[in-house]
């Protein structure tokens, strides 16, 4: 009796130990016992369903063991892996939304029970849903909205974000419990991820996150090509000025892709007849091939009252761009360069026959000189002689040539305009892209206008022909769901809200990408579905590189000198839909 009366003490101790949730039937000794493994008596949960998980051992053989939730009605818990004596077991259990308490009792052979009661509370995480931008898409404008859905089941009480590991901003949350929200960043050259965040009274918290990069990854100039990838650009086409960069050693053309040397960090590319430039992560500018009007920048500041000569020396090799940094986008026109500086400036370099590089002369510079009178612009881009701007309270501005109603402000004329001026009545604007003398503006309600020269239908209002122009914005047609726009030549190309693409203009080497070579196309079609979902493009004069979202790059309309990439593709012929390029 002694002995037993020892043995009772040791179980009283051992229980004491487990936890006041442990109970016994008086006078029984405590066999079976259970151990729960998984959820600890006390948790909170997010989700509904949980899955509990533990031992149990019954030294008199287990007859059964029950789980009953709340004051519903016991069931059976199946116990595995049983020895004589013990097992372990599963339990799939749905909560309720708060408090709830959960009874696992287990009974031996001989009668004897053993319970464990756990107390867990359900309380639903709000879900965070982010409608755009899409994962994993290339983005050219430095003003990117993100549009998310915040949803619980009482309601949402704050929110928040954060763009690349930085600071937590506060965003003001929906008074319902359903809602969504919208919110702009600047995002950094190349990688960046935005993470949404919403949380409850309870205290409970869901996210998402969101990847997406900033930097053309794909570009084309007269007949040489390009993509980035990982941080190395690829080029490939013809190379008779060094526009491959690819050395002085190396100055035939390329029909495959080949890594240029110097550049393991590039975050955007953007290439025009025949140079190429390049962006660096660390905000450096990178330029290599043509140089004749000083459009490489390599040039230096000229010192008052002494004599200045253009350094017109082309570079075979990707060359930086001295005294340039704190760079965020390129774009380069005929002859001409623009560099977006993190600080919403403009700085441009090279020919200035009509004031392209908006300094209030018609002089070339060789060195970065800044745009006058611009501020807070999101997007550069440089035409045949011409210059557009975008800026963040969606106006455009132009300056450079207006042979062709360049400017949208109702008259063309053959004067230099030296500095930026403001198109009128076009607002909400959301991206820019032009030709040789054609703009496109995309609208934040997804339609497109377009000006300026439109012989070859590219202007996308359904006129062709002979001294077709217009001075002024007119509606593309076709087109409602349009996200961004490209163009170079005479042709241009938007791309949708679901990825996919519809081309207009001059399509006679099949640049449009609908599988024919009819000269001109005046009214926006849909274009190959091979590339959709797009991630990014750069247009030739001619020919189109693009890639998808899912990395794989592409390219169609002229081949000529190695301009499409792939090696045993016929030179010298047009390519109406897109063909794999392969990267080494």
């Amino acid at each position: 009796m002694k002995s037993r009366a020892c043995v009772l003490a040791l179980v009283a101790l051992w229980l004491a130990a487990c936890g006041s949730d442990v109970e016994s039937t008086p006078g029984v000794p405590v066999s079976p016992y259970l151990l729960v493994t998984s959820h600890a008596s006390g948790e909170t949960t997010g989700e509904p369903v949980v899955r509990l998980t533990g031992q149990v051992s019954a030294p008199g053989k287990l007859a059964g063991l029950t789980a009953r939730l709340n004051d519903g009605a016991a069931q059976a818990v199946e116990v595995t892996g049983k020895t004589a004596t013990s097992g372990v077991f599963t339990v799939e259990l749905t909560l309720p939304e708060g408090d709830n308490e959960v009874r696992l009792e287990a009974v031996d052979q001989t009668g004897g029970t053993s319970a464990r009661v756990m107390h867990l509370r359900y309380a639903e995480a709000p879900k965070v849903q982010v409608l755009s931008p899409d994962e994993g898409l290339s983005l050219t404008v430095r003003r990117v909205r993100v549009d998310a859905v915040a949803t619980d089941n009482a309601a949402v009480t704050q929110l928040s974000y954060t763009l690349n590991g930085g600071e937590e901003k506060q965003l003001t949350p929906s008074a319902t419990a359903e809602g969504t929200l919208s919110f702009e960043v600047a995002p950094r050259p190349g990688a960046n991820q935005v993470v949404v965040r919403a949380r409850d009274a309870q205290g409970n918290t869901g996210e998402k996150t969101v990847t997406f990069h900033f930097g053309g990854l794909a570009s084309a100039g007269g007949l040489h090509s390009g993509t980035v990838r990982g941080g190395r650009v690829y080029t490939w086409g013809r190379n008779n000025r060094g526009q491959l960069g690819l050395g002085a050693d190396v100055t035939t053309d390329q029909t495959q892709p080949r890594a240029v040397p110097g550049l393991e960090s590039a975050t955007s590319i953007a290439f025009n007849q025949n140079f190429a430039t390049a962006l660096a992560a660390d905000g450096t500018v990178w330029t290599w091939g043509e140089n004749s009007d000083g459009q490489l920048g390599m040039g230096t500041p000229p010192v008052d009252g002494a004599p200045h000569t253009l350094d017109v020396t082309p570079r075979y090799a990707a060359t930086r761009v001295p005294g340039l940094t704190g760079a965020v986008s390129v774009a380069p026109g005929f002859r001409h360069t623009l560099v977006l500086m993190e600080d919403g400036t403009v700085r441009a370099f090279g020919n200035n026959t009509n004031g392209q590089l908006g300094d209030g002369t018609a002089a070339a510079k060789d060195y970065p000189v800044v745009v006058q009178g611009l501020t807070d612009v999101v997007k550069v881009m440089g035409g045949s002689m011409h210059s557009v701007a975008l800026k963040r309270d969606g106006t455009v501005w132009v300056w450079g040539r207006n042979d062709y109603g360049n400017l949208g402000n109702g008259v063309a004329d053959t004067q230099n305009h030296p500095l930026p001026s403001q198109v009128p009545n076009l607002t909400d604007v959301v991206d820019i892209a032009n030709g040789r003398d054609h703009i496109l503006a995309v609208h934040a309600d997804g339609t497109v206008s377009s000006w300026g020269l439109g012989v070859s239908g590219q202007l996308g209002d359904g006129s062709v022909g002979t001294n077709v122009e217009s001075a002024t914005p007119v509606k593309v047609l076709n087109v409602t769901t349009a996200r961004a726009v490209f163009a170079n030549g005479n042709y241009s190309f938007a791309r949708l809200a679901d990825g996919s693409l519809m081309g207009w203009g001059q399509n006679f080497n099949g640049q449009l990408g609908l599988g024919i070579t009819e000269a001109t196309h005046p009214v926006p079609t849909a274009s190959s579905s091979q590339v959709a979902p797009l991630s990014s493009m750069g247009m030739g004069a001619t020919h189109v590189i693009a890639v998808r979202a899912d990395g794989s790059v592409f390219a169609w309309g002229w081949n000529l000198n190695g301009s499409l990439g792939p090696d045993g593709i016929i030179d010298r012929w047009s390519y109406t839909d897109p063909i794999p390029v392969p990267l080494p």
